[in-house]
């Protein structure tokens, strides 16, 4: 409620200035990783940890209360940013293109989850390169996820939990370190993480694939 109150009437009439096409929204997509995914999450529905745990939680940004905003609305709320909610301004960081294509690969989040949704059903990919973008789409939920806030990897992170660096070395089996995510407790006695139950069966596999990935030697 609060963004459409606060976007102003002379926003919804801009233009947006770059021409919509599948290279916008790709674009679009690799921006809106880097920048957005660790609040809304990588498929846009807003199930992580810290955008679940802000106030108000982060939005999902493929319901129909987003997906009615123009593109110029989008590009305001991301440039300005909302105030008395997590929604930062990124004009200092974001430039004005990009932005414009942030807006228009959210618009098409509905089209790729449905798209997703078919590929996933269908089962045609190949087990090598099936593996391959379980490991990349793992790291995009440890981002997201705000993973490295607790635990390092490769130097890099928090100091709370153990250091992920060597996670493929230490023999944990798949099965293990999923029942972990669901109920980390149960796994490691007095373990403060909490559990991932926001996270489908897919998502916490491909998380599982990425930690199993690191051996010491990923840069």
């Amino acid at each position: 409620m609060a963004k459409d109150v606060v976007i102003p009437m002379e926003a919804h009439n801009v233009k947006d200035p770059v021409p919509p096409s599948e290279e916008a929204i790709k674009a679009g997509k690799q921006a809106y990783l880097q920048d957005c995914a660790l609040c809304h999450g990588a498929d846009g529905h807003g199930y992580t940890n810290l955008g679940r745990h802000m106030f108000p939680p982060a939005m999902d940004l493929t319901s129909p209360h987003v997906q009615h905003w123009t593109d110029a609305d989008l590009y305001w709320i991301i440039q300005n940013g909302i105030s008395l909610t997590g929604m930062p301004s990124w004009s200092s960081s974001i430039s004005s293109t990009d932005t414009w294509k942030i807006a228009q690969f959210i618009h098409a989040l509905p089209r790729l989850d449905a798209e997703e949704a078919s590929a996933a059903s269908a089962k045609t990919l190949l087990p090598s390169t099936s593996r391959q973008k379980l490991i990349a789409y793992g790291r995009t939920l440890y981002r997201q996820e705000g993973c490295f806030m607790c635990h390092q990897l490769d130097g890099q992170g928090g100091k709370v939990g153990p250091d992920l660096t060597h996670e493929g070395k230490r023999g944990r089996t798949d099965a293990w370190l999923i029942g972990h995510f669901k109920d980390p407790s149960a796994y490691s006695r007095g373990s403060i993480m909490p559990a991932f139950k926001n996270l489908t069966d897919r998502q916490l596999q491909a998380l599982t694939t990425f930690l199993q990935s690191q051996k010491g030697t990923n840069k």
